[in-house]
């Protein structure tokens, strides 16, 4: 219960804090409630990623054994998806069908509108799941809780899987603000900065490598063990689009040169970041899928037989949370000391990080039981080695 007030909270906050101090910043923000066209669209741009993910080819990938002890297949084609709505929009934008700035001029409405797409979409999975529990269930959670943290596991609409399709949606989207936000640059400006271009292509990087390690997604804890409500419905369509990319609203006139000593630093965090949160989570899923496999040329060291304690894994409990806010940095870092909004996005994952790891912990106790103990016997720091 305390989590799901705390998350709710958190959101609330972040989002007021977005519309008070990045909206204006836009140069043609306006606090009109969105027409009806911007809703027309995103609505359009949400069905057209499934409608393509349900007929473009891809590969079928099983999921993790769940606590009801059933098995989902997923198809991972997020990246053909993606590709084929970025390349249709280039190619549109050059032949002037559409305008390439349209979504970083529309910025502030589209935020709006997809604020109350994740809110209209959270409240029906919420009646959904509520009217499919059990009434023995429901008299042990509260309604906030279930409309915050979700009520089903892994609710389907017209048979879309909507927890893993959400993904897609928020991914491509992140993509799609960078790249107008790029081309609006070169618009005002005639040319691209050092500064957006590392953004760019640090960012770039990141969502290509998403896409390309879709399948091991399925073994993730969102996937596996978090229901899907407002907490993660929000985090998907509105923060990883606007909250991710909040730095080109900094980027966008920033004509200040990076030294070297700047770029290596950008630089330096990023690929250290990559290489911890791509190893841990690839460590971990190779560990499901192969529990015999080598880990850094060693027989892979467990407790218990159930949980890992090499690698990464057994400097930490959490590595990749760590890599993961490594990378958020590296993504803010080109914006420089200028202004501290400028790193909403690092500093808002490290709540939500700290927030998430805790509830980790917890659901892991309540799971392994003593074996966990002996886990964290045996790797006693949470996220940072030797530190946290």
């Amino acid at each position: 219960m305390r989590w799901s007030h705390g998350y709710l909270l958190l959101c609330l906050l972040c989002a007021s804090l977005l519309a008070k101090h990045l909206i204006p910043l836009l140069p043609y923000a306006s606090f009109s409630w969105p027409p009806l066209h911007i809703y027309l669209a995103l609505l359009s741009y949400i069905v057209s990623l499934a409608i393509l993910g349900a007929f473009l080819p891809g590969k079928q990938q099983q999921g993790t054994l769940l606590a009801d002890g059933t098995r989902l297949k997923y198809k991972c084609n997020g990246l053909v998806v993606t590709g084929v709505v970025i390349t249709t929009l280039a190619i549109s934008a050059y032949y002037g069908y559409i305008d390439a700035t349209w979504v970083a001029d529309n910025h502030a409405h589209l935020f709006i509108a997809t604020n109350v797409f994740a809110f209209v979409l959270s409240a029906y999975l919420f009646v959904k799941g509520r009217l499919c529990t059990p009434p023995n269930w429901l008299k042990q959670r509260s309604m906030l809780h279930d409309f915050v943290m979700g009520c089903e596991l892994n609710p389907f609409i017209l048979g879309v899987d909507v927890k893993f399709f959400s993904y897609r949606p928020s991914m491509c989207g992140w993509l799609i603000v960078n790249l107008s936000f790029l081309v609006k640059q070169y618009d005002t400006l005639r040319f691209i900065t050092g500064r957006m271009m590392l953004y760019q292509i640090t960012t770039a990087w990141y969502i290509w490598d998403y896409f390309v390690h879709e399948t091991k997604m399925v073994s993730t804890w969102d996937i596996i063990a978090e229901h899907f409500g407002l907490m993660l419905v929000w985090g998907d369509y509105v923060f990883i689009v606007f909250g991710f990319s909040v730095q080109n609203l900094f980027l966008l006139s920033d004509t200040r040169p990076l030294s070297y000593v700047s770029v290596a630093l950008i630089v330096g965090s990023f690929c250290v970041g990559f290489a911890i949160f791509r190893g841990a989570n690839s460590q971990k899923h190779q560990f499901k899928t192969n529990p015999k496999a080598l880990i850094w040329g060693k027989t892979p060291i467990t407790v218990g037989g159930r949980l890992l304690a090499s690698g990464f894994w057994g400097m930490a409990r959490h590595m990749n949370y760590s890599g993961d806010l490594l990378l958020a940095l590296s993504f803010c870092l080109p914006c420089g000391s200028r202004s501290s909004v400028a790193y909403f996005y690092f500093i808002y994952l490290l709540l939500l990080t700290v927030h998430r790891e805790k509830r980790d912990d917890e659901r892991c106790s309540l799971k392994y039981k003593s074996i966990w103990d002996d886990y964290c016997r045996q790797v006693p720091y949470r996220m940072l080695p030797f530190i946290y």
